[in-house]
């Protein structure tokens, strides 16, 4: 049986006529050595995830310890069965601890029955917290095959079909569960999109594994969903093209880093982190909001650093970027011109470094 994983663009938690504001930021002490088990199988080996989720950590001056557990072929239901499995979650008091879904069996649980991932994530969830209670399990959402189930007999659901399907039951296994999610197929589906679905691009030509650029993705979703930081400017591009790496790592970040309730994800933040975070940038709310056409947008920046400023509209795809440089210490303007754009609720990130905050413009006609 062919078994894939997908991305498609993120979507915006909007919360209309209130101000908003994500702060995140990694409260893990920079000496701390923060131990990450990953369990799967070919999804997770293929490209050598556990490699490419190090080299990101090293490039970025984070201490990790990583692992993968699981030989290709696997399925969750074997490792929530497994001694083994639970002898390796039992090794260590581990602050993640990463699954690998599987497409197929997460869009169409009814039909595929054979391994049946919601018992399988009950089962390694208590595992795990029976070892080491302050211990994060994720789930990496998956990826739909590349031709969704169109090779299958009379079933005519394409890539998209079969990607909101895996999307709608991993949000609601998350919520009855209790874990948290590493978008990896939303940020797929996002950057095929954009791309308008070149063949064997994300997916290796037998339509369902990762090809190298489709691990890095991965690899960037979970260093951000982990770390809850973003990858941007990361100077580690997995063996692909610079540019390509850099749009990767843009796209990862955006996807979990607009949208940590909607992945179920805790924030690291302390209150002392929230003032570390206003001591060094700032975004104002929009004004005038509501809005018509046109809307001014301030900011303040502390320290001298790369600023960029995005926004998106309620599906998650990026409209604009406003800014993209180094900036000195200052108060700064910009306007947001979204002559042509429909009545939304448009998000606009400020990211600076590890810190970013997020606020929500309503535009009405």
């Amino acid at each position: 049986m062919r078994f894939a994983q997908k991305t498609i663009l993120f979507i915006s938690l909007t919360l209309i006529g209130i101000n908003y504001n994500h702060l995140s930021a990694n409260t893990k002490n920079n000496q701390d050595t923060c131990e990450i088990l990953l369990i799967g199988s070919s999804y997770f080996n293929y490209n050598s995830l556990a490699n490419l989720i190090q080299n990101l950590a090293d490039s970025s001056s984070v201490s990790i310890y990583i692992e993968m557990h699981g030989q290709n072929g696997l399925y969750l239901s074997d490792h929530a069965s497994s001694s083994s499995t639970e002898a390796k979650i039992n090794e260590r008091d581990w602050d993640y601890i990463v699954l690998q879904g599987v497409g197929v069996l997460m869009a169409y649980p009814d039909h595929f029955i054979h391994h049946p991932v919601y018992p399988a994530l009950i089962t390694l969830r208590d595992k795990i917290t029976a070892n080491c209670e302050s211990t994060r399990m994720v789930f990496c959402l998956p990826w739909a095959f590349e031709d969704g189930m169109t090779w299958y007999s009379n079933w005519t659901d394409t890539f998209e079909d079969m990607q909101w399907h895996i999307y709608d039951n991993t949000l609601l296994y998350s919520e009855e569960i209790g874990f948290e999610i590493a978008p990896v197929g939303w940020a797929w589906y996002a950057v095929l999109e954009t791309y308008n679905y070149p063949l064997h691009y994300l997916h290796m030509s037998d339509w369902n594994h990762p090809s190298l650029r489709g691990s890095y993705l991965m690899a960037c979703v979970i260093y951000s969903t982990v770390f809850q930081e973003s990858t941007v400017g990361i100077p580690y591009h997995g063996g692909i093209a610079e540019d390509v790496a850099d749009y990767y790592q843009m796209v990862a970040s955006d996807t979990v880093l607009n949208n940590h309730e909607l992945w179920n994800i805790t924030p690291l933040v302390s209150i002392n982190d929230e003032k570390q975070i206003l001591s060094q940038i700032r975004l104002n709310q929009n004004y005038p909001n509501p809005f018509k056409t046109k809307t001014s947008i301030t900011y303040s920046v502390e320290k001298e650093q790369m600023i960029r400023i995005v926004i998106h509209d309620s599906r998650g795809r990026m409209i604009a970027e406003l800014v993209n440089q180094e900036q000195r210490p200052g108060d700064y303007k910009v306007e947001f011109d979204a002559s042509g754009l429909g009545s939304d609720v448009y998000s606009c990130q400020m990211i600076a470094g590890k810190f970013s905050q997020t606020i929500l413009m309503i535009l009405e006609y």
